[in-house]
């Protein structure tokens, strides 16, 4: 049987006068048990003490909810449950509803700041408590504005402990709760109008944000005055200061004033300009292998130019881009001097100048395949990158040489040469192959490039139609670069493109001439944010003008089929083929490819791929079918790179040509 006993005081005084007689009776009571007063003042056994300190330390789990908003309104939502002191301790709840209510009213007030900078001012936040399965009583809704009760107006029974700890007479555990948030957002506040005030060095200009200034500090008159596009909206003002030649250009003191019958706030910005600079001495910090004219030598500002952060960050990039400096700040070093112009630092940290690496290949094809090389990247000190290499594989084995001097003539011009000599054993022709090549490579535009020479070849080959045939060619090279793609061996998005034109003549033959045009491209399109899925596409086509096929030497002509262009086909066996099934290559060329990669783990994708594409005999072909094969792809993600496994299957197999599948191993995307 429970008996329930309940004590009412309503004053001071009279708990002081019950404590006592508590006490003696606790006291009494515990005498008269089994366990004694020892236990009771924790001297008993262990498990005794155990229970007791379970006991003092009873909390009471609860839920949390918000509602009155509008779900669309995500952010918001998303940013009242992450600043929510009730939210981040819901695994620690409290020993009593009165901790849960204080929790509550911290909360209240990190939620009006969340409401503020999101642009509803007038926003009302109440909360509730209650146990779940509307037990026991509920909490009236308190606003922000109304204090807590004390604890002299509470009339609760006591059974152990009070109902106020949230514990039920029949079972002595605490009841959950659900604390409730009922927030009205009011009607968000627009931006009316946005005010600067910039301080000059003579002068202070108080004025009306202009159309222009608007849209680059990214505001718009009427759009919701949330926080965080206000204060961006200060760092781009300090940026339009700086694009018109102030580089020690700050913000002064923000103010925001609210029109509460309108709805509207009004945006002061206060800006101090500092004095107008030009772009002054160049000091080179950091630099210990690199000879730092050199890197001065990056600057893309013309001496005496009235400073701009872009010619900052263009010349940054370059640096970066140069692969010689783990490093590089590039900034101004105030203040402006008598001659109204900015000393600049370059700050690098120089990375290790040489390095070796390789990879291996395998198909079934082109059998394994291996390649080697060692680079250095700062030969004589101004940045000067040679590149020596070796590739072997059952086709081709051979080695290569490429230099690159940076800074040649003009600062953004470099000169380039490089050379290869192959040995040759393919089903098209067999023998060897000397190039060379020397010009100049310079960027034109944002991601635009070009690359201009003359070259100079040897060939000495066996094919079908050409027994034992030797060329000298010279010539000119031109090629068109564009590329914004996001990573070299697997990007996600982006496009690349390039055009390809190379006049010959013969050196000893003097009627041996043509030219190959060629040009190729692919795209890469993301359908996610994280560029786990992409949708990438490629395209080549090309042709040869001046002579027929029979007189052009073996390794100048069109092929296709393999890893590099269609997966499913042996190496270069797309296209016209002799009576013993060997290639004999053509004067024209075309290409299709599409994938879809797909990213399933941090470490492993799937691609599956279709290919196409033919080579013909003519420059202008007549008929332009294609081959066909499809195929699917598995890719293992490496600091360097996708680890590439390819299996493809040619859809329109040739009888007593083409296997029935092929597959290919290496690194890197296949386009």
């Amino acid at each position: 049987m429970n008996t329930k006993i309940a004590y009412k005081f309503t004053s001071f005084g009279r708990r002081a006068r019950i404590v006592p007689l508590l006490l003696a009776g606790t006291m009494l009571t515990a005498c008269a048990s089994d366990d004694g007063l020892g236990d009771m003042l924790g001297f008993g056994t262990e498990a005794n003490g155990s229970v007791a300190q379970n006991d003092l330390r009873s909390t009471i789990p609860y839920d949390v909810e918000i509602t009155g908003i509008d779900p669309q309104e995500e952010k918001l939502i998303a940013a009242l449950d992450g600043v929510s002191t009730a939210r981040r301790l819901q695994s620690r709840p409290t020993a009593s509803r009165a901790g849960l209510q204080r929790r509550a009213e911290d909360d209240v007030e990190r939620f009006q700041a969340v409401l503020r900078s999101n642009g509803f001012y007038d926003g009302q936040i109440t909360f509730d408590i209650h146990e779940q399965e509307n037990a026991g009583t509920s909490d009236a809704p308190r606003s922000a504005d109304e204090p807590s009760e004390d604890d002299e107006s509470q009339d609760d029974a006591i059974e152990g402990q009070s109902a106020e700890d949230g514990l039920t007479p029949e079972t002595d555990q605490p009841k959950p709760l659900v604390l409730t948030y009922n927030i009205d957002v009011g009607t968000p506040y627009l931006i009316e109008a946005v005010n600067l005030v910039t301080t000059y060095p003579d002068k202070v200009i108080e004025r009306t944000a202009t159309d222009q200034e608007l849209e680059k500090t990214r505001l718009q008159i009427g759009q919701r005055a949330t926080a965080e596009p206000i204060i961006l909206g200060e760092q781009y003002g300090v940026d339009i200061l700086r694009e018109r030649g102030y580089p020690l250009a700050k913000a002064g003191k923000r103010t925001v004033t609210a029109n509460t019958a309108k709805k509207t706030i009004t945006i002061n910005y206060a800006f101090e300009a500092g004095p107008p600079a030009k772009f002054g001495d160049i000091t080179v910090n950091g630099a210990k292998e690199v000879d730092p004219d050199f890197i001065a030598g990056y600057h893309s500002w013309e001496q005496g130019e009235q400073y701009h952060p872009d010619q900052v960050r263009t010349t940054r990039r370059d640096l970066a881009q140069s692969n010689l400096f783990d490093s590089v700040i590039v900034k101004v070093a105030g203040p402006v001097n008598d001659n109204g112009e900015i000393p600049v630092e370059i700050d690098v940290v120089e990375r290790k100048m040489r390095s070796v690496g390789g990879g291996v290949d395998f198909s079934t094809a082109d059998g394994p395949g291996a390649s080697a090389f060692w680079e250095h990247r700062n030969l004589f000190g101004a940045g000067e990158k040679l590149r020596l290499g070796t590739d072997v594989s059952s086709l081709e084995q051979g080695v290569s040489a490429s230099f690159k001097k940076p800074q040649f003539l003009e600062r953004t011009q470099s000169f380039v040469a490089d050379g290869e000599a192959k040995n040759n054993d393919t089903d098209a022709y067999q023998g060897e192959t000397v190039d060379s090549f020397v010009g100049i490579e310079r960027p034109l535009w944002e991601n635009w490039s070009t690359t201009f020479g003359v070259t100079a070849e040897y060939s000495d080959l066996t094919g079908s139609d050409s027994p034992n045939e030797e060329f000298y060619l010279a010539g000119l090279r031109g090629i068109l670069r564009h590329d914004n793609t996001d990573n070299p061996l697997d990007p996600t998005k982006g496009t690349r493109f390039e055009i390809n034109v190379s006049p010959y003549m013969g050196l000893t033959d003097t009627d041996t001439n043509f030219t190959s045009v060629s040009l190729a491209g692919s795209q890469y399109l993301a359908i996610d944010e994280d560029g786990d899925y992409v949708m990438a596409a490629r395209a080549r086509t090309g042709t040869i003008i001046g002579e027929d096929r029979g007189s052009l030497p073996s390794n100048k002509r069109y092929y296709s089929g393999g890893g590099g262009s269609i997966r499913g086909y042996e190496y270069q066996k797309v296209g016209p083929l002799d009576d013993e099934d060997d290639p004999l290559g053509g004067r024209a060329v075309l290409e299709l490819g599409f994938e879809f990669r797909a990213r399933v783990t941090e470490s492993l994708g799937i691609v599956p791929f279709v290919e196409g594409g033919n080579v013909y005999a003519r420059s202008e072909p007549e008929d332009i079918d294609l081959l066909w094969a499809a195929g699917l792809g598995f890719r293992y993600y490496t600091a360097v790179g996708p680890l590439r496994f390819d299996v493809a299957v040619p859809i329109d197999k040739r009888e007593n040509v083409d296997d029935d599948y092929q597959f290919y191993i290496s690194l890197g995307q296949a386009f």
